[in-house]
């Protein structure tokens, strides 16, 4: 996603989902003194939370992103 799709994404945003966002990236932007947040640690707030998605995502990622053929296992 590009910055300019990030900022129209952004405009779209309530005020109470705009100040989470901010909490968010001042939780991950380092400042002297605080110990910065592993990215994996991060990515795990994440886990879970998508719904409605395909059972055989992981498997077919590149599928559903760009196209290709889907795997057969």
């Amino acid at each position: 996603m590009s910055t300019q799709e990030i900022l129209a994404e952004l405009e779209k945003l309530t005020p109470e989902e705009l100040c989470r966002v901010k909490a968010k990236l001042e939780e991950l932007i380092p400042q002297p003194g605080r110990p910065q947040q592993a990215a994996r640690d991060v990515l795990l707030e994440f886990a879970g939370k998508a719904q409605e998605l395909p059972s055989d995502l992981a498997e077919n990622h590149d599928h559903y992103l760009y196209g290709t053929p889907r795997r057969t296992l």
